[in-house]
């Protein structure tokens, strides 16, 4: 049985209007213990402000909380998936776009969101590989006499002397079985 995005997704998500202003947003993400929300404008999803986007573009700007309006921090537009798509590919995309948040919808409503945490919730080993993968892309490994450090795939120990081998990292004692 292959593992579906709406197996995975958290159903409630919170909405904000636009031109709500961002310290209010903070208390409805602190009052939730959330760390995004979507924003919502007529009925549409229009883009997704986090914790770090509050952070980044109005703490560390110096900007007032008070006064500055989401529409200004939020990341938009929503990068989407639907619920009966391959928790593979969903994490792919994840990856690919350097994202931690996929917002699912269905029909053109939304209807929950897909967080790395979720990831980790029911496939902890998938999350291992996103994190991996964001930093370098196995196919960038030029040739087979290259070498890094990291996790074999094979035995599952550390090595400094990984090896592409067959589009797996292998530690030199594996790629010697092979």
């Amino acid at each position: 049985m292959e593992l579906k995005v709406g197996d995975a997704m958290t159903r409630g998500v919170i909405y904000v209007k636009p031109d709500e202003n961002v310290q209010r947003v903070a208390e409805i993400m602190k009052k939730n213990d959330i760390d995004s929300v979507i924003v919502i404008d007529n009925g549409v999803g229009v883009g997704i402000v986090t914790d770090m986007d509050i952070i980044a573009k109005v703490v560390a700007s110096g900007k007032d909380p008070r006064t500055t309006c989401v529409s200004k921090i939020m990341t938009s537009p929503l990068i989407t998936i639907t619920p009966d798509a391959d928790i593979d590919d969903a994490a792919r995309v994840m990856r690919d776009r350097e994202i931690r948040r996929l917002i699912v919808t269905q029909d053109g409503n939304i209807i929950g969101m897909l967080s790395e945490f979720d990831l980790v919730r029911v496939e902890p080993a998938l999350h291992l590989l996103i994190r991996e993968h964001s930093q370098w892309d196995i196919a960038d490994i030029a040739s087979p006499t290259t070498t890094i450090s990291g996790i074999c795939e094979v035995c599952g120990n550390y090595s400094e002397d990984l090896r592409s081998l067959n589009g797996r990292l292998v530690c030199e004692e594996c790629a010697g079985e092979d």
